[in-house]
Order: C-alpha cells, then sequence, then structure tokens
C-alpha cells in the first residue's frame, strides 16, 4: 500500500486509541478504521494492494449492510485474503472523509467520524457494489 509520509503518520498516530477499543463495538469501529484506510489506498494494480482493496472492501460492505462485527470480520478476512482479485477501476477520485478527519476528531467522537469514514469509503466505490456484494456471497457458501 502506497501512502503519502503524512497521511500514513496520521494513520499511525491512531494505532494507539485503536488498540485500546474493546468489545464488539470497539473491534468495529477498528476494524472499520483499517478498511478504509487500505480502501482509499488503492494505488496500484500489484496483486496484492489489488486483493487489499477487495478484501477491505468487502469487510466495509459486510460491516455496513449485514451487521457482521470487527471480531468475525478479522476471521473471515483470513479467509479471504488468499485469492487473485482484478484491478477495480474506476477508483474514486476524492472521499469526503479521511484519515484526517478521524485523526483531528476528539477521542470522544472519533468513533462516530469512523463510522462516517466507513459509510462513506463504502458509498465511493458505489460502481463495483455488485461485483463486491457477489464476491462476498460466494465465499459465504459452504465450501468457498
Amino acid at each position: 500500500m502506497l501512502a503519502a509520509p503524512g497521511c500514513w503518520a496520521l494513520y499511525g498516530s491512531l494505532q494507539q486509541w485503536k488498540g485500546a477499543l474493546t468489545g464488539d463495538g470497539g473491534l468495529t469501529t477498528a476494524q472499520r478504521a483499517v478498511d478504509c484506510y487500505a480502501a482509499q489506498h488503492a494505488t496500484n494494480p500489484d496483486r496484492r494492494n489489488r486483493q487489499s482493496v477487495a478484501v477491505h472492501l468487502m469487510s466495509l460492505c459486510a460491516s455496513i449492510e449485514h451487521g457482521v462485527s470487527g471480531a468475525q470480520l478479522r476471521t473471515r478476512i483470513g479467509d479471504w485474503t488468499h485469492r487473485d482479485y482484478p484491478l477495480l477501476v474506476p477508483r474514486p477520485a476524492a472521499y469526503p472523509v479521511t484519515v484526517r478527519d478521524v485523526a483531528e476528531a476528539g477521542q470522544r467522537s472519533r468513533a462516530a467520524v469512523i463510522d462516517d469514514w466507513a459509510i462513506s469509503t463504502w458509498a465511493a466505490w458505489s460502481l463495483h457494489h455488485g461485483l463486491l456484494r457477489d464476491w462476498l456471497a460466494a465465499l459465504a457458501r459452504p465450501g468457498a
């Protein structure tokens, strides 16, 4: 994943806060932050980047549309990862909420900002929702 040094530093500044989150809600918030950051850094056609973007977007879909918890997603993501996914193009040109908004939010409002980040990131990839939902459904089938 390629990121500007300042952007990576902002994401890094959240790690201690994310690590202190507990319970289903906290783990879901932390997973959404990881998913958003990865999805917003779809920077190259490399196999690992394509895989990262696909898996993290499927995680956002499962979280937002199906209420799958962060703890469950961490397990499922491991099952989804070792596959070859195509490059999702076009990529969104911009995102209304970014890691900067999360880093600048006070600790008391940060979880709500991450929810906004997740919803807006998922929405930004709307051209690919059908395909991502199909992948998610296929991976949910027994034996997938």
